[in-house]
């Protein structure tokens, strides 16, 4: 009989040397709960400034996501030093 090997044995799947670095799970939870107070924020703003629609209020959305991105890579970057 020929042995099989088990997927789950250590032999069959080498260690991930691959890893995140330290702290990155702060920066990743702050970015989503920015982007998520920056989209309602900006769609908020949109309905209340821009009534007649036409792109006005994705655009709002958007630029409060983009500062929530923006805001969180710059945290990040100043961890890093």
């Amino acid at each position: 009989m020929a042995e099989e090997t088990n997927p789950s044995s250590p032999a069959a799947n080498p260690p991930n040397k691959w890893k995140l670095p330290d702290g990155i799970e702060d920066h990743i939870e702050d970015g989503l709960i920015k982007s998520a107070i920056g989209a309602t924020v900006g769609g908020v703003f949109g309905m209340i400034l821009f009534r007649s629609g036409g792109g006005m209020r994705s655009a709002s959305v958007a630029a409060g996501v983009g500062a929530a991105v923006g805001s969180t890579y710059e945290r990040f970057m100043s961890s890093q030093k």
